[in-house]
């Protein structure tokens, strides 16, 4: 389950703030009463309503709000996908993306309008797969053709004279991407728009308006910018003024005779960026025939919230009906019994699986017991969990389940009931007890099969004697509630006893541990091992010879030779190489840092020098503006 609007879901944060202020509103009533009215004339003077009803109808009103809630968030469960032909055509957008398209003869400037017509015509044409191609000393395609025209409208806001590295103006590459394009498709309704200052630095438009004319492709342009123009702006420049390789500072103007050109061999027309442009443009491409080209998948998300809507007016309708006085005359009993049956907690279902457990408890059926106590637990609330608690862990004990039974009576140590809290740590403390017992177990012994004692031995020590601590530890807290409660003393003392013996043994096993430890230590001699003489070498060999480090036999005396470097002459032989030389002292009246710098530069390998600036210079195109 999802929801479509998951925000609302927030307005849930009111309901308890609701719940609290109904809660402030009945104690301030009730003190006020009290205060108005004495004690002895109080029953006969105020009238008060069953508080059962109230809190009841409060609840059904808080859970009819959520439900409310929960509808408003529109709940879902699944989609329903469904496939849609359309009919579309083919409309590529290309976008001049020059350094002259940021004159600021536009809104704010060139880039900026043709973006906002680009934006246009999408929602012009919301039928057809559109795409987009960056132009200025070269074309690309940026977004391909779709129909998703959320995909191109992002496109659309990314564009920037920055897009393309190579500087300049190319309608032409444009066009050639476009024809590209579009005979990967293969479908002949095909448009092409080109929005542009008009500025065009290849001769080859003529060629390429030739090409147009045998129809594959309609053309239509859009012109931006305005016919006087204006200086093109360098933000590097000192001027502000972008210059050519001459220095020179651009003039550019919006020349319309290219993209007249490019119209009349495409058969459509040339218009300026204005608010009439989107649908001069989309008249002049009206010949062409749309095409069933791909499938519309549309997705609808299977809502659900009719099943929160309905039971939350139910819930509210009940929620009137409970706090009405219609519930209070005899002849709508039947009614209010209903109510209260449906909506009432379920205290009678509590009280008679604690009067099963408390048979059964009776009837020496502890198993049954147990369940029954459980059930009864899960339905009960307040002060009166911890005494269940207790009899939980009390029917565990008989059962000699002794790890639920220590968890249930440390629940029930939890309850401000001094009594309760007594027997709960009496009983903790016996079933510690039992518990550390349980870990012993007979030793057989084969060679004594008729021997009358018997021997134990323990599973794990360690925890037997925690278990033991923590018994001493709640018999000790019995006491400090209750002095004289003797059965707590003596366990207490039995307990303890235990205990030392335990404590005993595991000192015993830890010398043992120790000494077996030290004696695994020790090194073992065998009878031919004798111990060295101080005046004796180690590596002194059988035959009286010294072994030496070196790996390489002969005369140890003898210099090892040098290997072979590969051409069968030493490395050794030749020339030999100079030395380096060698650092000189520091000189007087040279600081250390200029000493370092000295060393540092005589026992360097290379000396880096900075690249000549000749060296980095691109060369710039005539026109790359």
């Amino acid at each position: 389950m999802s929801f479509l609007h998951p925000g609302w879901l927030l307005l849930a944060l009111i309901l308890p703030l609701i719940i609290l202020g109904a809660v402030l509103a009945y104690r301030s009533r009730s003190k006020a009463w009290r205060q108005l009215v004495a004690p002895r004339l109080r029953t006969q003077l105020v009238r008060e309503a069953p508080q059962t009803r109230r809190w009841i109808s409060l609840s059904l009103g808080l859970l009819g709000c959520a439900l409310i809630i929960a509808a408003i968030a529109r709940p879902y469960q699944g989609k329903t996908t469904t496939t849609e032909r359309v009919n579309t055509r083919n409309i590529l957008i290309a976008v001049d993306t020059s350094r002259s398209m940021l004159v600021k003869d536009g809104s704010p400037d060139r880039i900026a309008t043709a973006k906002a017509m680009a934006l246009e015509l999408t929602n012009t044409f919301s039928n057809d797969r559109i795409g987009i191609i960056a132009f200025s000393g070269n074309s690309l395609l940026l977004a391909p053709l779709t129909i998703d025209h959320s995909s191109v409208r992002d496109t659309i806001g990314q564009l920037d004279t920055r897009i393309i590295p190579s500087g300049g103006s190319n309608i032409a590459a444009a066009v050639k991407t476009a024809f590209k394009t579009f005979s990967k498709i293969g479908h002949r309704s095909n448009a092409l728009i080109i929005i542009s200052d008009g500025e065009n630095h290849n001769k080859t438009i003529d060629s390429i308006a030739e090409q147009i004319s045998d129809g594959k492709c309609a053309i239509s342009t859009v012109g931006v910018g305005s016919k006087e123009g204006d200086m093109i702006p360098d933000a590097l420049s000192p001027d502000g003024k972008f210059r050519d390789v001459r220095g020179n500072a651009v003039y550019s103007r919006m020349i319309p005779d290219a993209l007249m050109q490019l119209a009349s061999a495409g058969g459509g027309i040339f218009t300026e960026a204005n608010s009439n442009a989107p649908s001069a443009i989309r008249d002049s491409l009206a010949f062409l025939e749309s095409n069933e080209q791909e499938s519309l998948q549309i997705s609808l998300p299977n809502e659900k919230y009719p099943w929160f809507l309905i039971p939350a007016i139910l819930c509210l309708i009940s929620s009137i009906i409970v706090r009405s006085n219609i519930l209070s005359s005899a002849k709508h009993a039947p009614i209010a019994a209903c109510l209260l049956l449906v909506f009432t907690p379920n205290d009678i279902h509590a009280a008679t699986n604690l009067e099963r457990a408390i048979s059964a408890y009776e009837n020496k059926d502890f198993a049954t017991a147990l369940s029954s106590f459980e059930a009864a637990l899960d339905q009960t609330k307040g002060d009166d969990r911890h005494t269940i608690e207790f009899s939980i862990g009390s029917t565990a004990y008989r059962l000699k389940n002794w790890p639920t039974a220590s968890l249930y009576f440390s629940n029930a140590l939890l309850s401000p009931n001094k009594g309760l809290c007594e027997a709960a740590h009496y009983n903790m403390g016996n079933t510690l007890f039992q518990s550390a017992l349980s870990m012993f177990k007979t030793a057989e012994k084969k060679d004594q099969p008729q021997a009358k004692t018997q021997t134990f031995q323990l599973e794990n020590l360690t925890a037997a004697i925690t278990q033991l601590e923590d018994a001493i530890s709640h018999y000790s807290a019995t006491i400090d509630l209750n002095a004289e409660h003797k059965d707590a003393q003596h366990n207490r003392t039995e307990a303890e006893k235990l205990l030392k013996q335990l404590k005993e043994q595991q000192k015993q096993e830890q010398q043992k541990q120790d000494q077996q430890k030290q004696e695994g230590d020790q090194p073992k001699q065998g009878k031919d091992d004798k111990p060295k003489d101080k005046g004796d070498k180690p590596d002194q060999k059988s035959d009286g010879s010294q072994q030496s480090d070196n790996p390489q036999q002969g005369d140890p005396n003898k210099p090892p030779e040098k290997p072979d470097d590969g051409d069968g002459q030493k490395p050794d032989q030749g020339d030999k190489p100079e030395p380096p030389n060698k650092p000189q002292k520091q000189q007087p009246g040279e600081t250390d840092e200029a000493y370092a710098a000295r060393i540092l530069k005589e026992n360097s390998d290379s000396e880096t020098r900075p690249v000549k600036s000749q060296f980095l210079r691109v060369r710039r195109t005539t026109k790359d503006w």
